[in-house]
């Protein structure tokens, strides 16, 4: 679906995170030996034998440190915080207790509380790099950009070798200041280092740029540094699916391996739960829904209907929502479910003992490998079923997910073996997109009727725009001379964006002047857009999702190119779920000859457009991608039949 934000059906990989150090610089040497009484000697001329030596005995505040250490390495911080607090108040001047505190108040997302205590230590510790980074890091998630943009300035200044302080400042730069070259340039210093969220924070970097090689290059760096980075390994699968060919077996052969060596070190630290034993489905059927964006995004666009459709069945929706304070949610999702946890700013470890206290007969992830996923959570094993859907488009690798959901079109039988997860498939598609509500009426003629060319289009993330769809394009505007071709996004309202979309299209030899580029508008005018365009020309090997679906709304067909993978046929099945199955091309060539057929007899052309756009929403409204009751119905029965095997 979508890692974008705007339109786009695609989600974006994870952005370098600000991060909070767990460790501290600063060592505790409290150890005291008490020495026993000695005896007095005896009147004998023997020695005395010396008195045994008993252990020493740590110093109370130590103990309660290393506690909360131990706490803190299990995900624990709650309990961390009781015993830290306990401990300053028996010391309140303590300067490690204090700073392991603000430590995990930060990892609570208590950063007021956080912030306080910071101060205070800077006042006492002024050159403390530990203490200024995380001081920045409150200052951060409390919004005051500015202060923590110049504390963070300040800090690589000063200690040009503090790599995280580097980390944190890029990751201004790339994701609010939405200036990517910067954030290389402060990266650039480092950039050899052995440190996975340094080479975590390049790889974004670089992709952002669209310079997926390098990108590539730097998430491998972060893996080989700290297998199983899970930041790494989210934006290293998601990036693979930009880059054409796709090879799906060493897809699932890097999701494997690394998912393993997350699952092993999740065991290694005691982080996993014992498997909850299976049980017969009772009457009403218990669905946990683990995900960011249950809110105004594409992942909510084909959520909506159905949610709504399934809490009028024997269903109970969970809801354990990851999304950011004030994300906008509809109605229709908020009250489909009969419980709201909001877990954003939760640990790992309490959403995890959240949900196996809910016990859901099974948790539906919606988010697989990308921004705002809590795999951490997932790799605990608080469900007694964990199933992967909708937000993502193939094979997690992860050993705690026990199936996939898929669709017969998507995943064929011989594409199974590109999965490492068991497939369920629903009986028609994956996929089922609520009717935009704000829609404008379908435009009753194509723009081709009235122009002397035809209208090519492309809505899509402009990363899913590689150089070999850009090849393909090519060919097509070869083939019909009189076409013009219209691309919008939203990231097309960066200027950089915008120049660098035209140097590639410049490259790929295409004429500059029959491309019309433009940046996203609201939903409801977006939508009008499709006014403007004849056809619009998918991408490859990361096909539209939403933006097809809601083309189909709007009356206009989508020529896609049939690709290997669930990703890859996802336009194959929107479209043959809706009766337009030959405006899927099985090759390139055929691609460009379904394209140049329609400038072969315009008027023929023109007949079929118009017939689209006059009855394409209605049959649309009754096709499996629409009709939310029986996808609902589906679902329901998919789940119930999963959940019972084995009780």
């Amino acid at each position: 679906m979508s890692r974008p934000r705007p339109a786009p059906a695609v989600r974006q990989p994870a952005a370098a995170p600000v991060t909070v150090q767990a460790q501290t610089r600063a060592t505790i040497t409290g150890h005291l030996t008490r020495p026993q009484p000695r005896a007095k000697a005896p009147d004998a001329v023997v020695p005395p034998a010396p008195a045994p030596r008993l252990p020493p005995v740590a110093d109370p505040q130590e103990q309660a440190l290393q506690q909360a250490r131990r706490l803190g390495g299990l995900g624990r911080y709650h309990e961390a915080e009781q015993v830290l607090l306990k401990a300053l108040a028996a010391d309140p001047v303590s300067v490690p207790v204090r700073r392991y505190l603000a430590t995990v108040f930060l990892a609570l997302a208590k950063h007021r509380e956080a912030l306080s205590i910071l101060r205070s230590l800077v006042q006492t510790l002024p050159d403390d790099e530990q203490i200024l980074l995380n001081l920045s890091t409150a200052l951060f998630k409390l919004d005051n950009l500015h202060e923590a943009h110049m504390a963070l300035e300040d800090l690589v200044r000063r200690f040009p070798a503090n790599t995280q302080a580097r980390v944190n400042l890029a990751s201004i730069h790339l994701n609010n200041l939405r200036d990517p070259v910067k954030a290389l340039e402060v990266l650039r210093p480092a950039e050899g280092e052995r440190h996975a969220a340094l080479q975590f924070a390049l790889g974004c970097v670089h992709g952002k740029l669209g310079a997926f090689g390098p990108a590539l290059r730097h998430y491998e760096r972060s893996l080989e540094i700290q297998p199983g980075h899970t930041e790494s390994l989210s934006n290293y699968l998601f990036t693979l699916h930009y880059q054409w060919p796709l090879d799906l077996d060493r897809v699932r052969e890097i999701s494997a391996r690394q998912g393993h060596a997350l699952n092993d070190e999740a065991i290694r630290r005691g982080l996993v739960r014992a498997p909850a034993r299976p049980r017969p489905v009772g009457p009403r059927l218990r669905v946990g829904v683990l995900s960011a964006d249950l809110r105004v995004h594409p992942v909510g666009h084909f959520l909506e209907t159905v949610l709504d459709a399934m809490r009028h069945r024997e269903v109970d929706l969970l809801a354990y929502a990851n999304q950011t304070k004030g994300a906008q949610v509809p109605p229709r999702i908020r009250d489909a479910f009969g419980q709201w946890r909001d877990i954003l700013d939760e640990t790992d470890q309490r959403v995890a003992d959240m949900i196996a206290a809910d016990d859901p007969d099974v948790l539906l992830d919606l988010s697989g490998h990308t921004t705002g996923n809590r795999v951490g959570v997932l790799m605990r094993r608080p469900a007694r079923r964990q199933v992967s859907w909708l937000g993502y488009f193939g094979t997690t690798g992860l050993p705690f997910i026990d199936a996939v959901i898929a669709d017969p079109v998507c995943v064929p039988p011989a594409e199974s073996r590109f999965f490492t997860e068991p497939l369920l498939r629903m009986p028609h598609t994956r996929l089922c997109l609520t009717p935009p509500a704000a829609a404008p009426a379908v435009a009753p003629e194509p723009p081709m009727a009235a122009l002397p060319w035809i209208s090519f289009g492309c809505f899509q993330n402009a990363s899913k725009i590689n150089d070999a769809v850009l090849a393909l394009w090519k060919r097509v505007l070869d083939a019909v001379p009189a076409s013009v071709l219209r691309l919008q996004n939203g990231r097309f309202d960066e200027e950089q964006q915008v120049l660098l979309m035209r140097e590639r299209l410049g490259a790929a030899g295409i004429d500059l002047r029959r491309v019309f580029i433009s940046s996203n508008l609201a939903r409801e005018h977006y939508l009008g857009q499709y006014a403007e365009v004849d056809v619009l020309l998918d991408t490859f090997p990361y096909p539209g999702g939403t933006t097809t679906a809601e083309a189909i709304w709007m009356g206009v067909p989508t020529l896609t190119l049939a690709t290997p993978g669930m990703l890859g046929r996802q336009g194959q099945a929107m479209l043959e779920n809706v009766g337009l199955g030959d405006w899927v091309a099985q090759s390139e060539d055929d691609y460009v000859a379904k394209a140049a057929a329609l400038a072969t007899d315009r008027e023929a052309s023109v007949q079929r457009l118009r017939g689209l756009r006059r009855g394409l929403r209605e049959s649309a409204r009754q096709s499996p991608l629409f009709d939310a009751v029986t996808f609902a119905a589906d679902l329901e029965r998919l789940l119930r039949d999963f959940c019972s095997r084995g009780a």
